[in-house]
């Protein structure tokens, strides 16, 4: 008969093993995916390991769809290390890029770099972090569930972009398409490297999980975030404010996702529209997950799927494979990271 036994330790080994089964099955099922539509995976996959990583402008676009993930992820761990489920990063990473935006499209045109790059890297920590201060203040007040309170303002924001694309702020000359006028020169990001769209993102990007890693190591409000995490009665008991504690880490968390909406517009788009990759949102869940929550185990796990990003847009072009493909790994990769969860603290044992 096969049962299982709790694990007195967990090892590092273990930790290292299950990911890499969870990303293997989503590539899996994906091969099969790309079968069914009669084309070879091995070509696939290869194709997009080259457009990902194969070069130096490859993984140079890597880096650029990693930035947004690192920032959202760095937002999510510390809140999911708390129990909170904040899956409204995708409404907050929105409104993000809207208040970051009102800068560069009302402001004038000739105010220093440095002053509309401030404005516009507040604006957008603001917009993040007010539209994950309000279900945070619905769970503290009134204990209302997160999930289901972050998850539809993340249609809310929707909406809000699709008004202001589609009414006020629609470029007269941009021939229906809904967007923004472009911005200005002062309302771009500075490139790191020549020829590359890597920008001074990718620099908050990494001080983001660096200043996570050591909030939740060094700090006094890490340790009452874990303890929060484990059991919220005993943190109660214990004198910790769990309210007060559930609404700063969440406000830190909309504020890191509304800085990468900001990121987006100010350092790759250069105009706001509908289309502005919020789906990086629900990436960052599966990075932060992948990650089992470790500020430096997600900038690997960014990366990866920061290479996933940009190499399905070139497969999609190249080899005309669906897009789609690339959701169908990161989502199986998830179902398995999730599944495999107890293998890490029990083992499978046989007995007569």
């Amino acid at each position: 008969m096969l049962y299982f036994e709790k694990r007195d330790t967990i090892s590092a080994r273990i930790k290292i093993i299950i990911p890499l089964i969870s990303i293997l099955i989503g590539i899996l099922f994906g091969a099969l995916a790309i079968v069914v539509v009669g084309i070879n995976p091995y070509e696939v996959y290869k194709s997009l390991f080259i457009n990902a990583f194969g070069s130096w402008y490859a993984f140079s676009e890597t880096l650029v769809a990693s930035t947004p993930l690192l920032l959202i992820t760095a937002g999510l761990v510390l809140v999911f290390k708390m129990g909170i489920w904040n899956i409204g990063a995708y409404g907050q990473y929105i409104m993000g890029a809207i208040f970051s935006s009102y800068f560069a499209i009302f402001m004038p045109p000739d105010i220093s770099k440095f002053m509309m790059l401030s404005l516009m890297f507040f604006g957008g920590a603001l917009g993040g972090a007010i539209w994950a201060a309000i279900p945070a203040a619905l769970k503290v007040f009134w204990e209302v569930n997160e999930v289901i309170t972050t998850l539809l303002m993340n249609y809310i924001a929707l909406y809000i972009l699709k008004f202001f694309m589609y009414g006020p702020w629609k470029n007269p000359t941009s021939y229906g398409f809904p967007l923004s006028k472009p911005f200005p020169a002062s309302a771009q990001l500075p490139v790191l490297f020549n020829h590359t769209r890597v920008n001074l993102g990718l620099f908050f990007a990494v001080a983001a999980i660096i200043a996570i890693w050591f909030i939740i190591s060094k700090t006094k409000f890490g340790y009452e975030v874990k303890v929060i995490g484990n059991n919220p009665i005993t943190a109660k008991y214990a004198g910790i404010s769990v309210g007060k504690n559930i609404i700063i880490a969440m406000i830190i968390s909309g504020a890191l996702a509304g800085i990468a909406g900001m990121v987006q517009v100010s350092g790759i788009i250069h105009f706001l529209q509908v289309k502005i990759n919020a789906n990086y949102g629900y990436t960052s869940i599966i990075v932060a997950w992948i990650s089992y929550l470790n500020p430096v185990l997600c900038f690997i796990s960014s990366i990866l799927f920061g290479g996933l990003e940009s190499g399905g847009y070139s497969i999609q072009i190249s080899m005309r494979v669906s897009y789609g493909i690339v959701g169908l790994i990161e989502s199986i990769a998830l179902f398995s990271i999730v599944g495999s969860q107890i293998f890490l603290n029990y083992k499978l044992r046989w007995k007569k």
